[in-house]
């Protein structure tokens, strides 16, 4: 009998701290500068390669509207597998720096109501002083955000 486990990688974005089920975690990689994307979503920081594939690489700060990621020595790309219409899509996420991973105690998560936008942040988990927002990976990206990322992708792939 096995208990599925409520482990959260964290990590901050300015000032903000957020956690995303490990289950969705694929690799943490340094910082290497992507390749460029001309016109394509203010968001998306450019591509690169992972495990021979091309990945967009996406700005979280720009994405969750609160500026940009600024580099430091602690900037690091999360790969992250999310579920789309056909299958599963590999996304790297640049965020100004990776914390740590925890086990979440499920009576401390507070479920956030449905009707909150953005419908991407499902909790919020208090750790000792850091209060921590729980993402869904599977709602950041609108199906529109994704068929644009592919197309972002199918460009490179030729």
């Amino acid at each position: 009998m096995s208990e599925e486990v409520n482990a959260y990688l964290t990590f901050s974005v300015g000032d903000n701290t957020f956690g995303v089920h490990v289950e969705k975690v694929i690799e943490i990689k340094e910082y290497e500068q992507p390749k460029a994307v001309p016109e394509s979503m203010s968001y998306v920081k450019g591509v690169t390669e992972h495990r021979d594939q091309i990945i967009p690489v996406i700005d979280a700060a720009a994405k969750f509207n609160l500026g940009q990621i600024e580099l430091t020595p602690q900037s690091c790309i999360v790969v992250l597998d999310i579920n789309k219409v056909d299958g599963i899509m590999s996304i790297g996420v640049l965020v100004d720096a990776v914390s740590d991973v925890f086990e979440a105690d499920e009576t401390k998560v507070r479920e956030i109501e449905t009707d909150y936008k953005p419908g991407y942040i499902s909790a919020s988990y208090q750790k000792n002083d850091e209060l921590i927002m729980i993402l869904n990976a599977d709602k950041v990206f609108s199906e529109t955000d994704i068929i644009a990322l592919d197309k972002v992708v199918d460009t490179f792939k030729q």
